[in-house]
């Protein structure tokens, strides 16, 4: 049975975010004393790097871009993707929870790789954001690292 189902939208507070992260590492990459050719070639990683955080968790355009959490009452907790997929997942001990920013990782059941959602205050509404802190910190326990402010 389903106790909460909250929807994620694209986020201009994540988009900033990672745009601030990767100027600056290309900024620092070129005080590093290598040539030309190799600093011009590890800011195209740079580059590549941005288009798919900003694809995934900013504007959540990517297939895999995870735009809802389910929380069912039995404890669990699942997610779905940008193409539709539902997938039941665990909670893992390393999800973090604060008032300003929470990161759920979640592993699909059946699978090895590990899925992340960053939710912060413009892309959840507060009230269901509020309620999953809160569950996040009944369920996970000690093994959920939770921050006041």
């Amino acid at each position: 049975m389903l106790l909460q189902r909250i929807p994620v939208a694209p986020s201009v507070l994540i988009a900033i975010a990672i745009s601030v992260v990767h100027v600056a590492a290309a900024g620092v990459l070129w005080l590093v004393p290598i040539p030309v050719l190799g600093k011009a070639v590890f800011s195209l990683a740079i580059a590549l790097s941005l288009i798919y955080f900003m694809a995934r968790d900013a504007a959540l355009h990517a297939e895999n871009s995870i735009v809802a959490l389910e929380i069912r009452e039995e404890g669990g907790i699942a997610c779905q993707t940008r193409g539709g997929e539902w997938l039941d997942c665990e909670l893992l001990g390393a999800s973090y929870v604060s008032p300003r920013m929470t990161v759920v990782n979640l592993r699909p059941r059946g699978s090895w790789r590990t899925r992340r959602v960053i939710l912060v205050p413009d892309n959840v509404d507060a009230r269901e954001f509020r309620r999953l802190r809160m569950w996040l910190r009944w369920k996970g326990g000690e093994s959920v690292q939770a921050v006041d402010f």
